[in-house]
C-alpha cells in the first residue's frame, strides 16, 4: 500500500513512473471507498461517469502493458539485461510476454464489459422520493426515510463472485479468458 503523492504530468524518471503506478492503486482504493454509497454515490449519472472512466483506464492499461513488453524486447536486443539467477533471458522474457499478452486480453475484455455496463444504464435516472426530508449528499443530514441506506451499507462491499453478480471463476484451470456478451438491446 502506498499513499498518493503528486508527480509531474509526464514522469521524468523511473522513480516518478513508479509513483504514478502507486498513485493508481491509491486512487482505486479511494474509489472503492467512495462507491460504497452516500454521500459520494447517490446519482445514476455518477455511476455512469465512473464506468466510463474505468473503461478508459483499462484501455490505457492495455497500452501500458504493451509498452512494458516492448521495453524488455528493446533492452534484450541491445544486450542490456541480465538475470540474477543466470536463467536464459529469452525464455524468461517469453514467459513474461505471454503473461502480459494474457493480461492485455483481460484488460480488453474488461474495457468492453465496462462499456457495455455503461451503455446499459445510459437512460437510467433518479426520481425524487416522495416526502424526502433531507438530501443524501448532505453529510450527517439524512432523514428517517434513509434508514435503508445504512442497512444497505452493511452489505457492501459485496464480493465480485457474489452469485447475483457473477459466476465464480473456474478453479480447475489457470486463468480462463474473460468472455463478454453484448446485451440484447436494439442500437439507438
Amino acid at each position: 500500500m502506498t499513499d498518493y503523492s503528486p508527480v509531474p504530468a509526464a514522469a521524468r524518471s523511473d522513480d516518478e513512473t513508479i509513483q504514478l503506478a502507486g498513485n493508481l492503486y491509491e486512487h482505486v482504493r479511494q474509489l472503492n471507498y467512495a462507491t460504497a454509497g452516500p454521500p459520494s454515490l447517490t446519482q445514476p449519472s455518477t455511476a455512469y461517469a465512473i464506468l466510463g472512466n474505468l473503461s478508459a483506464a483499462t484501455y490505457g492499461l492495455d497500452q501500458s502493458l504493451n509498452q512494458i513488453n516492448r521495453f524488455f524486447l528493446r533492452e534484450l536486443q541491445a544486450d542490456r539485461l541480465g538475470h540474477d539467477h543466470g536463467e536464459d533471458l529469452p525464455d524468461v522474457l517469453s514467459r513474461h510476454g505471454q503473461a502480459l499478452a494474457e493480461a492485455r486480453c483481460h484488460t480488453q475484455a474488461l474495457c468492453t464489459a465496462l462499456n457495455d455496463a455503461q451503455s446499459a444504464i445510459n437512460a437510467v435516472h433518479s426520481r425524487p422520493a416522495p416526502g424526502r426530508k433531507a438530501d443524501l449528499t448532505t453529510p450527517g443530514k439524512t432523514g428517517e426515510q434513509d434508514a435503508g441506506v445504512a442497512a444497505a451499507a452493511d452489505d457492501f462491499p459485496r464480493p465480485i463472485s457474489d452469485q447475483m453478480l457473477l459466476e465464480p471463476p473456474p478453479t480447475s484451470e489457470r486463468h480462463a479468458l474473460i468472455r463478454t456478451r453484448r446485451p440484447n438491446i436494439p442500437e439507438a
